[in-house]
């Protein structure tokens, strides 16, 4: 015969509390004594009593359930945005739902629709700065619904952000390269539609500044983040004969491409071109030589944002806050030092 599931009056009486007080300690209520905490604690493994979190979630106006939504789930930050949000979220005793558009922003209403019919507690959006539709992000915040993004703004509306510092960044890029003797230094952009390829990009041009190096439109090129766009737009700026000595890419992936390029050129990396990327991806490290990077902490990322993302669930007064992480600079061989 099944044994019967251990329900929360159970509890109550071994434990000799009341019901009101053994909810308190399932739902993690502060102003429980911890001599009685731990006594339904006990009471709960002894009968191996599990919670319903449906009954808890009507209890109370909660589910602790997160949603989140992501352009791509193949794209390897934010995959590492995931992870460490997740891992964040199941420590403070909460659970995510995971949905991703696969790079088409028009597929978001349609995940917030779904989520909301679970009843997520909050959202949690990782996704780039595209030019797209966002009255229903708009329509989220003023909504009072606890928001937070990773690297999202929207002009003039305060908002929830986690983000790298992507002007340091570039700044920090350039500015070894420039402490390395090279003055023509040329830059591969990401899609300009998105607000860290901006950023970094004016990173590049205050270093140029600061050392009182003129900034040469010519000495630029964009991408769209691929491998073959740094390609073509490392072979782009050889074609120009802009004679620079070394290069910034505003990705790894980007930088790989390029590598490609100079050595089809006959050009030797770090000898006739020192090159530094931007992210840290797994590959880097293994390309010829070693590709010297900027080194993103994207699961803190993702960590940071949950926790605000909580932080505003559990305290819906807090203002809204932007949390600035900064990239590492990683010393490999395509930069000579």
């Amino acid at each position: 015969m099944e044994r019967q599931r251990a329900t929360q009056a159970d509890v109550a009486r071994l434990a000799g509390v009341s019901y009101q007080t053994v909810s308190r300690v399932i739902n993690n209520h502060p102003h429980v004594a911890p001599e009685t905490r731990e006594r339904v604690q006990r009471a709960i493994q002894q009968l191996g009593y599990r919670p319903n979190a449906i009954a808890r979630g009507l209890a109370s106006n909660r589910t602790r359930t997160l949603g989140l939504i992501t352009a791509d789930f193949s794209d390897y930050f934010f995959t590492q945005v995931i992870i460490g949000a997740e891992r964040e979220a199941r420590q403070a005793g909460y659970f995510i739902m995971l949905g991703s558009t696969e790079k088409n922003m028009q597929e978001e209403p349609e995940y917030i629709r779904l989520f909301s019919q679970y009843c997520v507690d909050g959202f949690l959006f990782a996704r780039p700065s595209t030019e797209a539709d966002n009255r229903h992000l708009l329509t989220l915040i003023r909504s009072g619904v606890p928001l937070v993004t990773t690297a999202y703004y929207l002009p003039g509306e305060p908002m929830n952000v986690v983000d790298i510092d992507n002007v340091d960044g570039g700044y920090r890029a350039t500015r070894h390269l420039i402490e390395l003797g090279h003055r023509r230094i040329a830059h591969i952009t990401g899609p300009i539609t998105w607000r860290s390829a901006r950023d970094r990009w004016q990173g590049y041009r205050q270093a140029l500044e600061e050392a009182n190096i003129p900034y040469e439109e010519q000495l630029v090129a964009h991408g769209d983040w691929s491998l073959h766009s740094g390609y073509v737009a490392a072979q782009t700026l050889l074609q120009r004969g802009g004679d620079f000595t070394a290069l910034f890419s505003a990705n790894d992936q980007m930088a790989i491409g390029a590598m490609r390029a100079f050595r089809e050129a006959g050009k030797r990396i770090p000898d006739d071109v020192a090159l530094i990327g931007y992210d840290d991806i797994p590959m880097s490290e293994y390309t010829s030589p070693p590709l010297s990077t900027m080194a993103q902490p994207m699961q803190q990322v993702g960590r940071l944002a949950t926790q605000m993302l909580i932080q505003r669930i559990e305290q819906p007064s807090l203002p809204p806050t932007e949390i600035l992480l900064q990239a590492q600079l990683v010393c490999r061989g395509t930069c000579g030092h």
